[in-house]
């Protein structure tokens, strides 16, 4: 029986269900172990175990030591007690927790990182190379994590989701408004509002949120507060809508704020937006620097330009000079790149399930 091991709220943990996939599909038995910290009301099947503790993010450092410490004996308790042959370590964090204990098990163990986390932090690095060295494998999310992770050869496991690949786009230049989309959770205000600004009542552009999110009254109130005529808020949607959303949209808003602000959790990762305009050709403006605005600009599939008085020009100008052949290419080409790279980390979730380690 293998065991999934994620240490916090599972809906922050939605790569999970990639590996989910290919042990029921192989038939094979598992397990998920996670911590329940926000107390969801939860319907859970019996592969679910959680660590149902209550541990609010505002919590003093102190005390979230002190659950993460709960959730680690608890957590080491079970495994112990199931004796299970292999684990998945979902996060950089729920590695570095497991520690030890995951490392003598040279070989038996995936581990799983998404985000930046605290390598800067000596003990923490120590560990987490520990961790990967010994591991079956160790996936990471972006190319840019090479930057601050130890050397290793990395099996990269890209944010998107395949299924989202059903049909072969097109880029076709609207002869009308440009919408400017943002999808997916609305936050980031205050790098946002630089864009926002820049494209005020341009009537060349039509500035789109397609999402909810803890910031989106914060949006709506400054537009509303400020006069602005051409930004339109649809609301939540259903990710099977998002296709047809995007059909609409002319520019991706990629753009998450500078790294000096947001700092290294930017700099290295590459967003789920990014493969959206990928896969549905649709370019995008990614924020002026780190490992994801490289990646666009250098291939092709979009571009980077800082919100400053000039910027509606620059983004008009570059929308009506695509070449849509060239575009179109880029985007595949990439598409391509990606799909390879995901077929590798299929093909090592798959050998490292069914290997019987003789």
């Amino acid at each position: 029986m293998v065991a999934l091991v994620f240490c916090g709220d599972l809906k922050y943990c939605p790569y999970i269900s990639r590996y989910i996939e290919r042990l029921e599909n192989a038939h094979v038995d598992y397990k998920v172990y996670f911590w329940n910290r926000s107390k969801f009301d939860l319907q859970l099947t019996d592969h679910y175990i959680c660590y149902n503790k209550a541990s609010k993010l505002t919590n003093d450092k102190v005390q979230k030591l002190l659950d993460f410490i709960g959730f680690r004996k608890w957590l080491i308790n079970e495994l112990k007690i199931n004796q299970h042959e292999k684990i998945i370590a979902l996060s950089t964090l729920t590695g570095v927790l497991l520690g030890s204990f995951l490392y003598k098990k040279k070989g038996h163990y995936i581990f799983d990182i998404r985000d930046y986390s605290y390598e800067h932090i000596k003990p923490f690095f120590v560990i987490e190379k520990k961790v990967i060295e010994n591991s079956a494998f160790t996936a990471i999310s972006s190319r840019g994590f090479n930057e601050f992770l130890p050397e290793h050869e990395y099996v990269i496991a890209h944010n998107f989701n395949r299924n989202d690949i059903k049909e072969i786009a097109r880029f076709e230049k609207t002869e009308g408004t440009i919408n400017f989309v943002w999808n997916g959770v609305v936050r980031y205000f205050e790098f946002q509002r630089y864009y926002l600004d820049a494209l005020k009542n341009d009537s060349r552009f039509t500035i789109v949120f397609h999402g909810d999110g803890p910031e989106l009254d914060l949006y709506k109130k400054y537009c509303l507060e400020n006069g602005f005529t051409n930004v339109l808020f649809t609301g939540a949607y259903n990710n099977a809508d998002k296709a047809l959303l995007l059909k609409e949209a002319h520019i991706l808003n990629n753009c998450y704020g500078y790294t000096q602000n947001a700092g290294n959790k930017l700099k290295y990762a590459v967003s789920n937006r990014f493969y959206d305009g990928m896969i549905y050709h649709i370019p995008q403006l990614v924020e002026p620097e780190g490992f994801k605005t490289t990646w666009a600009t250098e291939s092709g599939i979009g571009v980077s330009f800082p919100p400053d008085k000039d910027f509606a020009k620059k983004l008009y100008d570059y929308y009506q000079n695509i070449e849509s052949n060239l575009f179109d290419e880029a985007c595949s080409s990439e598409l391509e790149h990606v799909v390879e790279d995901d077929n590798k980390y299929v093909e090592m979730i798959d050998r490292f399930i069914i290997d019987r380690g003789e």
